[in-house]
């Protein structure tokens, strides 16, 4: 059985096949490739993913080549679009080292019966710590603090000097509430605040164990001194904290997002800002990335930015193949990995060596 394992910028290809070293030991024969992104830097390869999908980046005739007898194919932001998808013949599984699954064409998998697996949760520690260091960052004035004693300026004055406050007490509101979610407020305990959260289909069990309360996105927005956005971007969440949301939040209130830009009209989110309607913002994401100096948030004195740098710890990286190679290999027995993300559209196919 064939499994070509394709390498990006963020983790190589030998990393990858060293973390489904299990699966040489069945018997598998575990091919690497080292994708050259097109000569693209990674995040804007990012970026054109997220916003227009696998077809957005064209794939080389070498990776193609190398996927018409694979059985299984694991990627991480190299994309398995329509044209890698027509030129194979056995393919029975593509997984993802990624949470996200911008970059594989899974409907048109579904329609050809092959099934498509992700790595929920594998970066989900990293963007929980970097979260709540975004919030401190963002009221305490961390960074801007930063900037200015480096350029030999003791700085003491900040937008928010008359109302920079102590977590305790404070009302925190999650939107979204999944891994990511849980884990922010797990990790918020400690920080003696109310958390409160939104969610579509909310885990129940999950915010009782974590004395969460949910409500409805307008009442987070409303009540809320911190709006942490932890959600996945689908058609159905794009903007979903648009205009109307924003201008419902207190005017001493800041919003965090180290999820996806598109969840947050951005637009609407500077304008916010620039007029001080809001207390401010700390954003990881943007719809233009990488930024320029002269990018519209950059400017702003009630921002904290950084560079897309949630997820990106030395252990996320390094577990990533080994935690989807153990979810993958319950297909070797024939029973359906956790991550399976067309189940009930795609009939489970058992691996066989």
């Amino acid at each position: 059985m064939k499994v070509l394992i394709i390498g990006d910028g963020y983790i190589n290809d030998k990393d990858m096949v060293d973390g489904f070293k299990s699966w040489a030991d069945r018997g598998c024969e575990l091919v690497g490739y080292q994708w050259d992104q097109n000569g693209m830097d990674m995040s804007e390869i990012n970026l054109l993913l997220e916003q227009n999908g696998p077809e957005a980046v064209e794939i080389c005739d070498e990776i193609v080549d190398l996927a018409k007898d694979a059985d299984v194919i694991i990627t991480q932001f190299c994309p398995i679009n329509k044209k890698v998808i027509d030129a194979c013949t056995k393919l029975k599984a593509v997984g993802t080292l990624r949470a996200g699954v911008e970059n594989i064409c899974v409907d048109y998998m579904t329609e050809k019966g092959i099934m498509v697996f992700n790595n929920a949760g594998r970066n989900a520690e990293a963007v929980s710590d970097f979260t709540i260091g975004m919030m401190l960052a963002e009221y305490r004035n961390i960074a801007r603090s930063h900037a200015a004693v480096k350029a030999g300026w003791w700085r003491k004055d900040y937008v928010n000097k008359s109302y920079s406050p102590d977590f305790e007490g404070l009302t925190v509101g999650i939107i979204g509430f999944g891994m990511v979610g849980q884990l922010v407020a797990k990790k918020l305990t400690g920080f003696s605040v109310n958390v409160i959260a939104y969610d579509a289909y909310p885990n129940h069990e999950a915010a009782e164990k974590y004395n969460v309360k949910f409500v409805d996105l307008d009442t987070l927005m409303k009540e809320s001194d911190i709006v942490s956005v932890n959600c996945r971007l689908i058609p159905e969440t794009y903007h979903m904290v648009g205009e109307k949301q924003i201008a419902m939040m207190k005017p001493t209130a800041i919003l965090v997002n180290t999820a996806r830009s598109g969840l947050v009209d951005e637009g609407a989110l500077y304008e916010a800002l620039k007029a001080k309607k809001i207390g401010g913002a700390a954003l990881d994401v943007f719809d233009v990335e990488p930024t320029s100096i002269d990018y519209r948030m950059i400017a702003l004195d009630n921002c904290t930015v950084t560079s897309h740098m949630a997820g990106t710890t030395v252990h996320a990286m390094s577990r990533s193949p080994l935690r989807l190679a153990n979810h993958m290999a319950n297909l070797f027995d024939g029973v359906a990995p956790k991550t399976w993300m067309n189940r009930g559209k795609v009939e489970l196919k058992k691996l066989e060596i």
